[in-house]
């Protein structure tokens, strides 16, 4: 019996969240923005957005507090295709 408890009390600690960084930790403003074009609106929405954050965690390792603003959208047909232009602002730890 025991080594099963053992087992659900270490699989119990892996599901839980760990976070390196406490509240006051998170101090530093960080901005990217990031382009992508697709075949769709959403789409390339989507992938400006992932980039630009991308950016962002590279710089900031840790962030909170993520705001997205869609700085371009264009259309693009002749070739059937849209650009987006994404920029996401976060909260990062030093």
């Amino acid at each position: 019996m025991r080594p099963l408890i053992l087992s659900a009390a270490v699989f119990a600690a892996m599901l839980l969240p760990v976070s390196a960084a406490s509240a006051a930790d998170y101090t530093v403003p960080r901005a990217a923005s990031g382009s992508a074009t697709t075949r769709s609106p959403n789409s390339a929405i989507e992938s400006a957005g992932a980039s630009a954050r991308g950016a962002v965690l590279a710089a900031g390792v840790d962030c909170v507090g993520w705001r997205y603003k869609i700085l371009r959208l264009e259309e693009l047909p002749s070739v059937a295709l849209y650009s987006a232009t994404v920029e996401a602002s976060a909260i990062c730890v030093s």
